[in-house]
Order: structure tokens, then sequence, then C-alpha cells
């Protein structure tokens, strides 16, 4: 009987395991598809910030899957393979983890139409800081249309990303 007990343990334990693999795996696929760039009519490329997506849903639901020490690691490592100002994307993903994470009661309470209200927010937010910091990095600010269209682009595919996230949320341990 002990024995099949310790077989359970360590069966449930391997469950509970590769259940936590799951949000990192769509983490890691959001990462992959932000270093590419979507062509757009008259624009050139855009890139939206899908790797903001999880930082902000996991900062809401669970905030120990993206602590801030992650959030800093994932955004020096999109900036290092975009080629981007190294610490833009670290600073953007830590400072909405934090301040996300500070109004977790609030938000959790809240719908999910008032939850995407937030983040369009939050990303006209990072959109701002970003293109302010890329200035202050090459002392030239660019046109801001690219970044707001950008902007606008993730707040339009939160709804599909977040059902993944909602997905990937109920197949966690609790």
């Amino acid at each position: 009987m002990r024995r099949r007990r310790s077989r359970q343990i360590s069966i449930t334990s391997i469950d509970a395991a590769l259940r936590l693999t799951v949000p990192y795996i769509l983490l890691a696929v959001l990462f992959l598809l932000n270093v590419t760039a979507l062509p757009v009519p008259y624009m050139g490329v855009v890139k939206p910030f899908l790797v903001l997506m999880p930082v902000y849903y996991w900062a809401i639901y669970r905030p120990t899957l993206m602590p801030p020490v992650l959030c800093f690691i994932v955004g020096i490592l999109l900036d290092m393979i975009s080629g981007t100002a190294l610490g833009v994307n670290a600073i953007s993903f830590v400072l909405v983890q934090m301040v996300v994470r500070d109004q977790r009661r609030f938000l959790m309470a809240q719908s999910y139409i008032t939850t995407w209200a937030v983040f369009s927010f939050v990303v006209g937010g990072v959109a701002l800081l970003q293109w302010g910091l890329y200035g202050l990095v090459d002392m030239a600010w660019g046109p801001l249309m690219p970044i707001m269209v950008a902007a606008a682009m993730t707040v339009f595919l939160f709804p599909v990303i977040s059902l993944f996230l909602i997905l990937t949320h109920r197949l966690l341990p609790s």
C-alpha cells in the first residue's frame, strides 16, 4: 500500500510540473512571434506587443508565474534578439508587472471587458514609454504612428491570445 501511495504522489507531482510548463511554452511561442515583424501596408513592418499580454494576464491571475525578475530577463532577451535598445522592453515589462500586480484585487473583480479596457490603457502607456525611451537613446524621436498601430494591433489581438491564456490557466494546478 505504501508503494502505491508513493507512486501516486510522484505521478501527481509530475502532472503538476508538466502543467506548470504550459504557461512558459505559451510565453516562448509569443516571444518567437514577437520577434517577427508583420508587414502593414503604407506603414512598413509593425511588431505588436505580444509578450506584454502574458505579463499583464499573469500579473493579475498568477503573479508568481511571471515575477519581475523573469519579466526583466524576457525583456532583455527580446531587446537583444530584436536589436532594439537594451533594457527598453525589460523596463516596460517590469513596470507593467509591478503596477498591474498592485491593482490585482481590483482587476480580478472586474468583467473581461473592463480587464481588456485596462489592458488597452496599459498598452498605450507602454507604447508611449517605449517611444520616449527609444527617442532618448537615439536623441531623435521617430514618428508616433507605427508604434500606435502596433499598440492598436496588440489591443485587438488580446482577446485571441487571452483565450489561450485562460485555457492555460485552467490547466494549472490550484
